[in-house]
């Protein structure tokens, strides 16, 4: 694994570190992760705080991190500490939009975020979540009801600007977890290919092999890359990136996770294999605050009634 900054790599492997020796939510205290989201303006607290959604993608881990960095924006003008809130997270379905918790919220309150009509903060325990079990190793319920009065309403007013906020912050978290998730693969892969032989000879160095794992490692890169931009942008960013950043991540994580199948072949099926964990914590974390289909759909339409889109190129470019 390979990223533009150093800063980044070091922050990514002390990450893995620290999930792999004690589980991803002891490493969130061990680390002061929590700590970290009240200094997302400094770029080195910002590039921390992804690192480890990375790290948490990269080791199948599971925790509420996702969930509190969504919430952080709202918390602003409140009592709540961050770590205190974590958000539920929107998921569209053909029948409705659905909200759904990762981690375990025991503990915690959660922040029930309803466009248009502010959001709310109630006890966990005055929740109703029902689990749901999917490969991926993800520990993830939906929201079924709530009953009791809201501990505290955030009104619409200071909702919407911490929403975009959010989601914004939320776009680009899914999007580096996705790319962890994606680059285990191709490690996977990669290793595999060094070792399985076939007519006498590693399958790594057969040309379509070889092919197959450069097209994965380009995709990778390619994520990496406009997360780089966004992350180092923050809130100089153009309206679109967080969305941009998220589709991008979606539709090559996804490509380089069947990539790395076609050189695994049937061993990357198996149970014991950890590939169908990855590949579905991709299309997982994919669906959630619009899927990478979804996104491209609605920002397709953005520019066919702008026509052109010249403040991302300008913001990028004016901001190296």
């Amino acid at each position: 694994m390979t990223t533009l900054t150093p800063i980044a790599d070091e922050f990514y492997a002390i990450a893995r570190q620290a999930i792999t020796a004690a589980g991803a939510d002891s490493a969130l205290h061990s680390m002061g992760w929590w700590d970290l989201l009240g200094g997302l303006d400094d770029h080195e607290q910002r590039t921390a705080v992804f690192a480890f959604l990375r790290a948490q993608g990269s080791t199948l881990a599971s925790s509420v991190a996702i969930g509190g960095l969504l919430a952080h924006p709202f918390l602003a003008g409140t009592d709540f500490a961050a770590g205190d809130v974590i958000s539920t997270i929107r998921r569209t379905s053909r029948r409705a939009e659905i909200h759904v918790v990762i981690g375990d919220p025991t503990g915690r309150k959660l922040l029930i975020d309803q466009p248009g009509h502010g959001a709310a903060i109630v006890n966990a325990d005055d929740v109703e979540l029902k689990p749901i079990t999917i490969s991926g190793r993800l520990v993830i319920s939906q929201l079924h009801s709530h009953a009791g009065a809201p501990e505290h309403v955030i009104h619409e007013i200071e909702a919407g600007p911490a929403r975009i906020r959010s989601t914004f912050l939320g776009h680009i978290g899914l999007a580096i977890e996705m790319l962890g998730a994606a680059e285990r693969t191709l490690e996977l892969a990669v290793e595999y290919a060094a070792v399985r032989q076939q007519f006498g000879k590693p399958i790594g160095t057969f040309q379509a092999i070889r092919h197959v794992l450069s097209w994965g490692r380009t995709d990778c890169v390619a994520v990496d890359a406009v997360i780089h931009q966004a992350i180092r942008l923050d809130h100089s960013a153009p309206a679109n990136l967080g969305a941009i950043t998220k589709a991008i991540a979606g539709r090559n994580a996804r490509r380089v996770c069947e990539r790395s199948l076609q050189a695994l072949g049937g061993i990357g099926f198996t149970a014991e294999h950890d590939h169908h964990h990855l590949h579905s914590r991709v299309l997982a974390l994919d669906s959630l605050l619009g899927s990478s289909a979804e996104l491209t759909h609605v920002l397709g339409g953005e520019l066919r009634r702008s026509e052109v889109s010249p403040g991302l190129a300008a913001a990028v470019i004016n901001h190296h």
